[in-house]
């Protein structure tokens, strides 16, 4: 459906958007070596035609890109983004994604088709910030341009998959569109199910200023906990990595922004824990939280991502990329009620 090398390059660079590509000059997530060079963070993006017919009108109207970087056999929070023909962000669609399995490429097989659910971080008043590399970027409030759309979905078996996405934009006009990809046996970045890492991240107490752990404008209240002490606690954890100031998406000052507001509903019950992706960005220096839980043995990584942790210190689910309140509160809410991993 996507043959042509053209639009094959154009998907992958929407996928390096997508997934905030760690550049030289600004950073988030995306896959850079600290201080190093840029590769590709997701090489798998093919165009397979899926088995089941796709009305003809329905072709090349639209694209659609991946907005995560790491699926992994089990429950996955698939996320994509969708585009129309000039690469615009397309916000308010209703769409459908239909999944196949691609373990015989030349027969795929239908799995199930599946609504998605729009997710638009941003809330509270409407704020500029002027970016490291002079870039300025809007944040707080929905942008229909920040959106992501995600799907429940559970892959039972690594290998290549392939997914179809059909929807309709706030125009009316209704397209397809098909993104091939991996899932690999077992998650690079930590998955639910795992033991979360008990980091002595730094908080409010461990520096002289808070810029030192915190690159939004302002700052926000997500730095009084450790989440060692959490854990030893047994107390449910929410933590969102990302770098509000040195975001090119300009997904993670928003991602922050909801979890912001569900802190003020469950902090009595749950703690929540913001973790800068810098200790210095100048010098390309990782925070030490970030190097335990999000980097790669090349030395790449990609951002934002929102853990949040049961009270036995299991992580019991994770969202990345454009992840807004509505997709992540059910998760928060299980967790503050009580309920672990085990017993989701």
């Amino acid at each position: 459906m996507i043959g042509s090398m053209e639009r094959m390059k154009r998907t992958l660079t929407l996928i390096a958007l997508c997934l905030c590509t760690l550049l030289l000059s600004s950073a988030c997530s995306g896959g850079e070596k600290a201080g190093g060079a840029t590769k590709t963070t997701d090489p798998f993006a093919t165009s397979v035609p899926p088995s089941d017919p796709i009305p003809k009108e329905q072709l090349g109207k639209i694209n659609a890109v991946l907005a995560g970087a790491d699926y992994y056999v089990g429950r996955n929070n698939f996320v994509f983004g969708i585009t129309n023909l000039k690469d615009e962000p397309q916000g308010g669609a209703k769409a459908t994604a239909t999944f196949y399995d691609l373990a015989d490429r030349a027969n795929p097989k239908p799995v199930g088709t599946f609504p998605a659910v729009q997710s638009s971080p941003g809330v509270g008043p409407v704020r500029t910030e002027i970016h490291a590399n002079g870039e300025t970027h809007t944040h707080g409030g929905q942008d229909e341009s920040r959106v992501g759309y995600y799907v429940d979905f559970t892959f039972t078996h690594d290998g290549f998959w392939g997914v179809v996405i059909q929807a309709t934009l706030k125009d009316g006009t209704q397209g397809a569109s098909d993104i091939g990809f991996q899932v690999s046996k077992k998650a690079f970045f930590p998955q639910p199910g795992q033991k979360a890492t008990a980091s002595d991240n730094l908080t409010k107490a461990d520096v002289k200023d808070i810029a030192e752990i915190d690159s939004g404008t302002p700052p926000n209240d997500m730095h009084d906990v450790k989440i060692k002490d959490s854990i030893a606690k047994g107390r449910p954890l929410v933590i969102v990595f990302s770098t509000p100031a040195y975001c090119a998406s300009r997904f993670c000052g928003p991602v922050n922004d909801e979890v912001e507001e569900m802190q003020k509903k469950y902090k009595g019950s749950v703690d929540f824990v913001h973790v800068e992706i810098w200790r210095n960005f100048e010098k390309r220096e990782f925070n030490p939280t970030v190097r335990e839980w999000l980097l790669q043995k090349d030395g790449s990584l990609t951002e934002p991502w929102v853990y949040i942790v049961g009270k036995d210190g299991v992580i019991y689910d994770r969202f990345e990329g454009p992840s807004a309140r509505n997709i992540m509160e059910a998760s928060v809410k299980a967790v503050s009620e009580g309920k672990t991993f085990a017993t989701r």
